[in-house]
């Protein structure tokens, strides 16, 4: 197994990018350069891998070796893998439902555009009639 001091070493290099993430997270929240719903996903991730990068350390590596991954970091990048592909998952709903939206208003805006344009050639029409008369 690996040695105990390499292993502290390695949860608090963990633990320290970690809590730098999270402090990003929080800056971007702050600064509301991210929306509410992006600011709650994220303020998510951080949060597990914060609880991940100090209370779960000790257990990925009994996760590798219940898996039979014989590295340990291998295991915490298959986790990491498998989290980020939810999370793109999660980013391409949100982007198909924004594309049917754009869509949807750009429809409304081509038939607002008609009716308006309409509109004005009829009236420009009664006026140019009046005028005649």
């Amino acid at each position: 197994m690996i040695n105990s001091g390499i292993q502290e070493h390695g949860q608090s290099l963990v633990f320290l990018i970690t809590l730098a993430i999270f402090g990003l997270v929080m800056g971007l929240v702050l600064k509301r350069r991210i929306t509410e719903r992006f600011a709650i996903l994220w303020m998510g991730i951080s949060l597990l891998l914060l609880a991940a990068s100090s209370i779960g350390f000790k257990y990925i590596f009994k996760v590798a070796q219940i898996f039979g991954i014989p590295y340990p970091p291998s295991a915490l990048f298959l986790i990491a893998i498998f989290g980020l592909t939810l999370l793109v998952i999660e980013l391409f709903s949100w982007v198909s439902k924004l594309n049917e939206r754009s869509r949807i208003l750009t429809q409304q805006l081509a038939i607002m555009r008609d009716t308006l344009d309409r509109e004005m050639a009829r009236r420009h029409t009664a006026v140019e009639t009046s005028s005649q008369s």
